[in-house]
C-alpha cells in the first residue's frame, strides 16, 4: 500500500525546497525548535500551526503546536567546581532527547526579576564549606531570602543539592533554597535530592525523576540525539578511553621535591605526575582528584579497637578480599562526620552520642581532630564487619589545585601538597597527603582525574591586571597562572601576595617567584611570614599596607583571586578587601559591598578555598 504524502507547510517549488533543506542542515535540534516557533509566530496563519513539518535533521514528524506547548524548563546552576554545570548539561541532553526545551542559566548571570515568570524551575546548587553558598549562587540566594523575593504560586520546581557530608551543614544551600521556594508559594514537582561527593548516581536519579513528572505533551520518542564526535555517516564510532572520577588514570610519579627548608615544622612537597597518553586536558585553575590509601598503622589501630581479625575474608561489590585490604583501600577511617556518628549510634544506642548529635556546636567540637578509632574508643561497642562497613563512609579522592600550566609543562600535572600530621590523643595523619609523601615510591603510579573549575579562571584578555592572594599551598594555582601568562605572552600586570610561617624555611617556590619578579612578569610580590616577628603579620596586613595601589589596580579592571584556607584566611582577606574598597573609594560599607558584588558578577573576584 502506498504511503500518503507528507503535507508541506508552505507551497515551495523544487528550487525553494532545496534551498530550505540546505539551510536547515546547518542547524541543530534546539535551533530548529526555536526557528519553527519563531516562523510560526510571525508568518503562519493559525490554521496551519498543526500541519506536520518534516525536519531533515531531527528525522521525524513534529507539529508546530507540539513544539510550542512543550514545557519550557529553566535550569539554574550555581557551583564552585563546575559539578553543577555538568549536571545541568546532562539534564539538558536528556530532556532534549525527549523533545523538551531546556534553558540553562548560570545563577551568576541570571536576571533576578525573571524569577516571577518561571513556570518550571530546576535548581542545581552546591554548598561551599560549612553552609556557605558558592560565589556564583550568592546573589540568587540572597535575593530569594530577601524582601524583594516574588510570590511564586505559578512556579513548579525541584532542587538538586550538591555537598560533602564531611561538613556539618551538609547541602545547606540547596536545603535553604528548596525550603524558601516552597515558602514563596512554588509547588514542588519532585523531592529535593541531596548528593554527597560521589554525586553522579543520585544526580541521574533526580534527572529521571524530574523529567518523568513533567506534563505528557512532549513526544518522548521523537528526537534523535546525534553526537558529531561519536557518529560518522550514521555509524557509531567506539569512543577512546575516557579517564574521570569513576575511571581514574594511573599517572607515573616523575618527581617529588620537598619545598620547605631544613628546620621547618612543615612538610610541603612539589609533585610532578605524567599524564602522557591519557588524553587528559586541564586549564590553570583546575584541580586534580587523587586516590590515596589509608596507612597500615591507622588500619591496624581500628581493627584492634574493634577486636576484629585483619585476615578475615570479606565479600563486597568490590570483590572478595581481607578486612585489612578493604579498610586500607575503600573506607574512610581518618575523619569523622555527623553521618558516621549517626550510623554508629544505631548500634551503640548511646544517650551521650544521641545528645551530641542534637547539638551542632558540641558535635563540631567533638569531630574536630578525631577519627573513627577515637569514636570506637570513646563509645565502645561490638559489631560485625558488615555492620562496620554500613557505618563507614567510602574512601573519597582528595582534590588539589594544579600548580602547573599545560603550555609550560605539556604531558605533566604538578601538585603542591602539605603533609598533614598531628597529635590529638594519638598520632594522626592525613590520608592522601601522607600517601603521596610516604607511600608512593619513585617508580610508582598514582590514580588521578581532572576536576574542572570554570569558576576559577584567568581573564581572557592578555592585557588584564591580575591580583593573587595565596598563602601556604594556596600559591599552587597562582604558580600555574604565572606560567600560563608567561607562555601566552600576556602583557597584563601580575601581583602576588604570599604568606607562610618563616622566610628562611617556608618561602615556597622562592627562586621561581623571585626570577619571575626579576623578569618583570610578576610585577609586584608582597610576602608575609607570620612567625618571624613578635607581631604576627598575614597577607591581609600586606594588602592593607598597599591599599591605595591595590584599589587603583581594581579600578583599572584587575581580576582578584584568593586561594587557601576557608575557615579564617578567606574571611580575613574578604573583609580586608571590603575595607580597602570603602576606604580608597570613599564608599559606604553598603556601596563597598555593591562594588564587590559587581566584581563577582563580572567574574573579576574568584575564590578557590577549602
Amino acid at each position: 500500500m502506498m504511503q500518503p504524502e507528507t503535507t508541506s507547510i508552505l507551497p515551495l517549488n523544487s528550487d525553494q525546497k532545496q534551498i530550505v533543506e540546505n539551510l536547515l542542515h546547518n542547524f541543530n535540534d534546539q535551533q530548529l525548535t526555536w526557528l519553527a516557533g519563531y516562523l510560526t509566530g510571525i508568518t503562519l496563519p493559525q490554521s496551519l500551526k498543526t500541519v506536520p513539518f518534516t525536519s531533515p535533521v531531527i528525522g521525524s514528524v513534529q507539529t508546530v503546536d507540539k513544539l510550542l506547548d512543550t514545557p519550557q524548563l529553566t535550569v539554574l546552576y550555581g557551583s564552585r567546581t563546575g559539578n553543577g554545570e555538568s549536571v545541568a548539561k546532562k539534564i539538558k541532553a536528556v530532556a532534549e532527547a525527549k523533545g523538551i526545551q531546556i534553558h540553562l542559566q548560570d545563577m551568576n548571570d541570571y536576571t533576578l526579576n525573571k524569577l516571577k515568570d518561571e513556570k518550571y524551575l530546576l535548581v542545581i546548587v552546591s554548598t561551599h564549606g560549612e553552609g556557605v553558598p558558592p560565589i556564583a549562587a550568592e546573589e540568587f540566594y540572597n535575593f530569594l531570602h530577601g524582601k524583594r523575593a516574588p510570590k511564586l504560586s505559578n512556579t513548579r520546581f525541584s532542587v538538586l543539592a550538591l555537598g560533602d557530608s564531611s561538613y556539618l551543614h551538609f547541602c545547606k544551600t540547596g536545603k535553604d533554597i528548596d525550603k524558601r521556594l516552597e515558602e514563596l508559594g512554588a509547588e514542588r514537582i519532585h523531592a529535593r535530592i541531596d548528593c554527597d561527593v560521589d554525586f553522579a548516581p543520585k544526580a541521574t536519579e533526580w534527572i529521571e525523576g524530574v523529567l518523568s513528572k513533567l506534563p505528557e505533551n512532549a513526544d518522548k520518542g521523537q528526537a534523535r540525539k546525534i553526537n558529531g564526535e561519536n557518529a560518522k555517516n550514521g555509524q557509531a564510532v567506539t569512543p577512546a578511553v575516557v579517564y574521570n572520577k569513576s575511571n581514574p588514570f594511573r599517572a607515573k610519579l616523575l618527581d617529588r621535591v620537598k619545598l620547605n627548608g631544613r628546620g621547618s615544622d612543615k612538610e610541603t612537597f612539589h609533585y610532578e605526575l605524567s599524564i602522557e597518553g591519557s588524553g587528559l586536558t586541564y586549564e590553570p585553575g583546575d584541580s586534580v582528584g587523587v586516590y590515596g590509601i589509608n596507612s597500615q598503622r591507622g588500619v591496624h589501630e581500628l581493627i584492634n579497637a574493634l577486636s576484629l581479625n585483619p585476615d578475615e575474608l570479606v565479600e563486597t561489590e568490590k570483590g572478595k578480599n581481607t578486612l585489612e585490604y578493604f579498610l586500607t583501600r575503600h573506607y574512610e577511617i581518618s575523619t569523622l562526620n555527623p553521618e558516621v556518628i549517626k550510623n554508629y549510634n544505631k548500634y551503640a544506642q548511646n544517650p551521650v552520642l544521641a545528645e551530641l548529635l542534637g547539638d551542632v556546636d558540641k558535635l563540631k567540637d567533638y569531630i574536630y581532630g578525631r577519627d573513627v578509632v577515637d569514636l570506637v574508643q570513646d563509645y565502645p561497642i561490638e559489631i560485625t564487619i558488615s555492620q562496620l562497613f554500613e557505618i563507614l563512609r567510602k574512601l573519597q579522592p582528595r582534590l588539589y589545585s594544579i600548580s602547573s600550566s599545560p603550555n609550560a609543562h605539556p604531558g605533566e600535572i604538578h601538585l603542591t601538597v602539605a603533609a598533614v600530621r598531628y597529635v590529638n590523643s594519638r598520632y594522626k595523619e592525613g590520608v592522601c597527603s601522607t600517601f603521596l609523601a610516604d607511600r608512593v615510591g619513585d617508580e610508582d603510579f598514582v590514580d588521578i582525574y581532572v576536576e574542572k573549575n570554570p569558576e576559577f579562571r584567568l581573564p581572557s584578555g592578555l592585557d588584564k591586571p591580575v591580583i593573587m592572594v595565596g598563602p601556604g599551598t594556596g600559591v599552587a594555582p597562582f604558580r600555574a597562572f604565572l606560567e600560563e601568562r608567561e607562555a601566552n605572552g600576556a602583557i597584563g600586570k601580575n601581583w602576588l601576595f604570599f604568606g607562610d610561617r618563616h622566610f628562611t624555611t617556608d618561602f615556597l617556590y622562592q627562586s621561581e617567584l623571585l626570577s619571575l619578579h626579576k623578569k618583570g612578569l610578576l610585577t609586584r610580590l608582597n610576602v608575609a611570614f607570620s612567625r618571624d616577628t613578635d607581631r604576627k603579620v598575614y597577607v591581609q596586613h600586606k594588602m592593607l599596607k598597599h591599599s591605595k595601589e591595590l584599589f587603583q589596580w581594581l579600578e583599572e579592571g584587575a581580576h582578584f583571586y584568593v586561594c587557601g584556607d576557608m575557615k579564617s584566611m578567606w574571611n580575613d582577606v574578604n573583609k580586608t578587601l571590603l575595607d580597602i574598597i570603602a576606604k580608597e573609594g570613599g564608599l559606604t560599607p553598603e556601596k563597598a559591598e555593591e562594588y564587590l558584588k559587581n566584581m563577582k558578577k563580572a567574574k573579576r573576584y574568584q575564590v578557590d578555598v577549602y
